[in-house]
C-alpha cells in the first residue's frame, strides 16, 4: 500500500492493510482499549471503529521507516538510471533553456524612454510572456527528469498558448490598425480578476475564508467597467482582448493567425492530460515486454516529445520577444542568437530521439530472451 512493491518484497504478508490494522488495533490494546469491544465495534459500528482507529492506523503508517527508506532507494535509483540515459539531452535542453533566459533579460532591461505607449505595451506584454514561458519550459523538464513525459506534455499545452499570444502581439506591434492589441491583452487582466474574486466572495464561507473588503471589490467593479466602456462588452469574452485583431476570438483562430494552426493535434493531446476526461484515461496503459500495464507512476520512455514541444514553444515566445517585438526593426545580434538557438535545439532534438531508440533496442533484445 504505501511501499510500492512492498508484497513482493514481504511475500509472508497476505494483506499489507490488514496488518497495518492489527498493529494498530494491538496498539490500542497495550494503550487500554478492551479487547472485546473490537468486535462489537466492527459488527454493530463500523463509522464508530472507523473514525476511532483511522488516527491510529495513520500513525502506524507514518512510523513505518522500513517501507518509506525502500521507498526512497527506489527513488534514487530511478534517478540515477534516468540521468545516465538521458543526461546528455538533458543538458543541452538546459543550454537552450537558460540562453532563452538570458537574452529575453537582456530585451527586457532596454532602455524604454522614446519608446511610444504602444512600443511599451507591447514590450510588457512580450515580456510577460517570455518570462512565463521561460518558467514552463523549466518546469517542463523537472517533470522529464523525474520520469513524468505526461505531467510535461500537460505543461506544454500552456507554452503554446503563450506561443500563440506572443507571435500574434508581436505581429501586430507594427500594425496601424492592431498597435494596441499588447495594450489590450495587458488590460485584460481586470476581466479575469474580476471573475475570480467574485466566484470566491461567493464561496468564501463553505472554504472556510474571511470574505473580500468591499472596497477591494468595488475597486475591481470600477476599473472593469472603464473597460468595458472602452472596448465592448464582447471584451469581457475569454480572448475578448483579440476580437478587433480576430473576429473568431478564441484560440483555434489566433493559432491560424499566428500559423500556428500545425500544433492543434498536439495542443489537443496535451488538454486529455489537463482536464480529466475519458479520452485521457487511455494515457494510462503503457506496453511493457509484451504486457499491458496501467501506468501510474514514473517511466523513463516517451520524454521526446514533449521536450521538442516545449523547446520549440520556448523558441517561438523568445523569438517575438527578441526579433519581432523589437521597436528599432530587426536586430543583427538578436538574429544570430535566434539561429544559434535553434542549431542547439535541433542537436537537442537529435539526442533525445536517439536515445530513446537505444531504449526501444534493448527493450527488443530482452524481449527475443524472454522469447526463448
Amino acid at each position: 500500500m504505501f511501499q510500492k512493491f512492498h508484497r513482493s518484497r514481504h511475500a509472508g504478508d497476505d494483506d499489507f492493510l490488514r496488518r497495518m490494522i492489527s498493529d494498530a488495533v494491538m496498539d490500542k490494546v497495550r494503550d487500554g482499549f478492551d479487547p472485546e469491544r473490537v468486535d462489537e465495534l466492527v459488527s454493530k459500528a463500523v463509522p464508530e471503529f472507523i473514525d476511532m482507529m483511522a488516527p491510529q492506523l495513520a500513525l502506524s503508517m507514518m512510523r513505518n521507516k522500513r517501507s518509506l527508506r525502500a521507498n526512497n532507494r527506489m527513488e534514487r535509483g530511478y534517478d540515477r538510471r534516468i540521468r545516465k540515459r538521458w543526461g546528455k539531452a538533458f543538458d543541452l535542453y538546459v543550454i537552450v533553456h537558460t540562453v532563452c533566459i538570458e537574452l529575453g533579460e537582456k530585451v527586457s532591461n532596454r532602455e524604454r524612454d522614446g519608446l511610444t505607449s504602444a512600443q511599451v505595451h507591447t514590450l510588457e506584454a512580450l515580456t510577460g510572456l517570455h518570462v512565463t514561458a521561460s518558467r514552463i519550459a523549466g518546469e517542463v523538464l523537472a517533470l522529464l527528469s523525474q520520469g513524468y513525459p505526461r505531467g510535461a506534455l500537460a505543461r506544454c499545452r500552456t507554452l503554446h498558448e503563450a506561443a500563440v499570444i506572443a507571435c500574434i502581439i508581436a505581429d501586430s506591434a507594427a500594425d496601424p490598425d492592431h498597435s494596441d492589441l499588447a495594450e489590450r491583452f495587458l488590460e485584460h487582466e481586470i476581466v479575469t480578476l474580476r471573475r475570480d474574486a467574485l466566484q470566491f466572495q461567493k464561496d468564501h464561507e463553505i472554504l472556510g475564508e474571511e470574505p473580500l473588503d468591499q472596497e477591494y471589490l468595488d475597486e475591481l467593479e470600477a476599473r472593469y467597467d472603464e473597460v468595458i466602456a472602452k472596448y465592448g462588452q464582447s471584451f469581457a469574452r475569454e480572448y475578448g482582448w483579440a476580437k478587433k485583431f480576430s473576429p473568431d476570438d478564441n484560440l483555434r483562430a489566433l493559432e491560424k493567425k499566428a500559423s500556428l494552426s500545425h500544433v492543434r493535434p498536439h495542443y489537443q493531446s496535451a488538454s486529455s492530460e489537463v482536464h480529466c476526461g475519458s479520452r485521457g484515461l487511455g494515457n494510462n496503459f503503457i506496453e511493457m515486454r509484451g504486457v499491458t500495464l496501467r501506468h501510474s507512476g514514473k517511466i523513463n520512455v516517451g520524454l521526446t516529445g514533449p521536450a521538442d514541444l516545449a523547446l520549440s514553444s520556448l523558441l517561438q515566445v523568445t523569438f517575438s520577444h527578441a526579433v519581432q517585438g523589437h521597436p528599432d526593426g530587426l536586430n543583427v545580434e538578436s538574429l544570430l542568437c535566434m539561429k544559434t538557438l535553434e542549431e542547439i535545439r535541433s542537436a537537442c532534438l537529435e539526442e533525445f530521439l536517439a536515445t530513446q531508440k537505444a531504449i526501444d533496442r534493448a527493450e527488443e533484445k530482452i524481449l527475443k530472451r524472454m522469447q526463448r
